[in-house]
């Protein structure tokens, strides 16, 4: 019976690795694999059991370092969908980024030891830098996607929400509602800080796979990391120009209409008053 047990367990362990292990031979397109279990779940282990036995039944040392690469992907899967739930602070976040980094370390790793056994190691390493750089890209897209959804969360509070509790003076939800803005201000502050300390980390890692690529591609390598740099940074510029949603205030319509209303009404009393005093002289 126990013999049984272990041969079905294997059998279903080589089924799953080949399934799961055509990510690469099926060209540069790639999408994020599906995260299954996030390190929130109490079941995670099973996720984490599977990959073991996959990288521990792959001998070929490219292969495992492409797996390495393609594990990265499903980490980021993790990633996406933890900001997506619940947002930056997440309590499983920080242990699918510390494995996203050993898996691109890993893979460099690899690629090291290849190297001092005499190997050209130029191919390989160009191969898992183009596969990381498309993953690296979508992470970087998951980021830029929970901070569109915070801005837009924020723009309806304030153009919105908060303008109609000042409308009506209600106080208590006007105060509910700055409460919430503070937050998101500070969920916005905090994103952009793990996404640039996840990514220094990851490219720290990613360099030591780049150095080990061609000298000419290591120069388009830079090229387009400048490209890309230059890309960020004018996006960010833009966002920086572009004006925050204004706090409401009355509109200057409303306070003069309200002003000529109040000297009219004050004209109206003075003119009842002389009236009233003209009739008394009589």
């Amino acid at each position: 019976m126990k013999k049984t047990f272990i041969s079905s367990t294997f059998a279903l362990v080589a089924l799953f690795a080949f399934a799961s292990g055509t990510a690469f031979a099926q060209g540069t397109q790639v999408n994020l694999p599906s995260a299954g279990f996030t390190p929130e779940s109490p079941f995670y282990f099973l996720d984490r059991l599977g990959e073991n036995l996959r990288q521990f039944f792959t001998f070929n040392p490219e292969a495992k370092a492409k797996l390495q690469i393609e594990f990265a992907g499903e980490r980021i899967s993790e990633i996406k969908i933890m900001i997506e739930e619940k947002g930056v602070n997440a309590k499983g976040l920080a242990i699918a980024e510390s494995l996203l980094k050993a898996n691109v370390a890993y893979a460099a790793e690899i690629v090291n030891e290849e190297k001092t056994t005499g190997k050209d190691v130029a191919a390989l390493a160009k191969t898992l830098n183009d596969e990381f750089d498309v993953r690296d890209k979508l992470l970087e897209q998951t980021f830029k996607d929970a901070k569109a959804q915070l801005k837009a969360q924020r723009k309806e509070i304030k153009t919105n929400l908060l303008k109609e509790a000042r409308r009506v003076g209600d106080t208590a939800q006007i105060a509910v509602l700055e409460a919430q803005l503070n937050d998101i201000d500070g969920q916005i502050d905090a994103l952009g800080q793990k996404k640039d300390q996840l990514e220094n980390s990851l490219q720290n890692e990613q360099k030591n796979i780049e150095k080990e690529m061609s000298k000419d591609d290591q120069k388009k390598e830079a090229i387009e990391q400048k490209e890309e740099q230059e890309a960020v940074e004018a996006e960010e510029a833009k966002e920086a120009d572009e004006p925050e949603e204004a706090v409401e205030q009355p509109e200057a319509g409303d306070k003069d209409s309200k002003k000529d209303n109040s000297q009219n009404s004050n004209s109206s009393n003075q003119g009842n008053q002389n009236t009233t005093k003209i009739e008394d002289n009589e």
